[in-house]
């Protein structure tokens, strides 16, 4: 027994002289300057990484024994020591050498951004003010242009204001001739839309002759109806109140408002089968005289409304 004992303990000392690690650690040098200004970092970088490998190779692929593990768990112990050991040698070098000239570097570089930006800026206004008196002068001129188009044209005020100078007038590569000839375009489409107003103001003030019909009321329509389609409403106004007069003249009882009262009936039936409060959306058509009229309305029957959108 006692041969035997001898026998494993001279097969562990054998190991252990075989792959020891000793009391290698990692270590950097000072950084040094060559003469190309390149820099040089040296170390026991080699020798460090030849003994590790040497253990990787060696136990990498060891089947574990009784005989070995005990030594095994030794060695994975000192690769722990040796990368805990490697990080610490890295931050140390980098706080002693590599963070103090970042320091120093971003500094002096913050210093010199700092003037370089204060030139750049103050270049920067003076060519952004040099530019906005050239457009300021450039200005006078289109606008001299525009005027000068509009009353060709026979432009009114409130068409004249229409004529806007775009933002390519302004560019140096822009021709002037190009600009002039883009000015009038919009003059002349002008007054072609002012020429359709007039003639469908014309066209109202005809068809409400002799009715009674304020034509103001119809003319607000102009802005977002075609001449034609208000004209073919005064038509229906006018055939509705002939409809009406006749009905009159043979002493029928005629109700204004009948059809709104009958969705109304038909809205408070269904509502009937319900206690909450109803939202119906209803779309009112009047004058700006029964503007007051129907706010009184809704205002003394305590009925809540908002302007959902206006017109069509």
């Amino acid at each position: 027994m006692a041969g035997k004992k001898m026998a494993e303990t001279k097969a562990v000392v054998t190991e252990e002289k075989e792959v020891g690690f000793g009391e290698l650690e990692l270590k950097i040098a000072k950084p040094t300057l060559n003469s190309d200004k390149t820099i040089s970092i040296s170390g026991n970088f080699s020798e460090l990484g030849g003994k590790i490998q040497a253990v990787v190779d060696r136990y990498k692929g060891t089947v574990l024994t009784d005989d070995n593990v005990d030594y095994v768990k030794t060695l994975k112990n000192q690769f722990v020591s040796l990368r805990t050991g490697i990080e610490r040698e890295r931050k140390e070098y980098k706080k002693v050498y590599i963070k103090p000239a970042n320091d120093l570097v971003d500094c002096m570089c913050d210093e010199l951004q700092k003037i370089v930006a204060e030139g750049e800026n103050a270049l920067g206004k003076q060519l952004e003010a040099y530019d906005q008196k050239r457009k300021d002068n450039l200005t006078i001129i289109l606008k001299d242009y525009v005027h000068e188009f509009a009353t060709k044209h026979g432009l009114r005020a409130e068409y004249e204001a229409q004529i806007v100078l775009i933002d390519k007038y302004y560019n140096r590569t822009q021709k002037e001739e190009d600009t002039i000839a883009d000015i009038e375009k919009q003059a002349v489409e002008l007054a072609k839309k002012q020429s359709e107003y007039d003639s469908g103001i014309a066209l109202i003030k005809a068809e409400c002759e002799g009715t009674g019909f304020v034509p103001d009321t119809y003319i607000r329509e102009l802005e977002y109806k075609s001449a034609m389609e208000v004209i073919l409403e005064i038509k229906a106004d006018k055939l509705k109140r002939e409809e009406l007069k006749a009905q009159v003249d043979k002493g029928e009882t005629i109700t204004i408002g009948e059809e709104l009262e009958t969705s109304l009936a038909d809205a408070k039936a269904l509502d009937s089968k319900e206690d909450t409060t109803r939202t119906r959306l209803l779309r009112v058509t009047y004058t700006p005289e029964q503007a007051s009229l129907m706010k009184q309305f809704f205002v003394s029957n305590h009925i809540k409304y908002e302007f959902v959108k206006t017109d069509f």
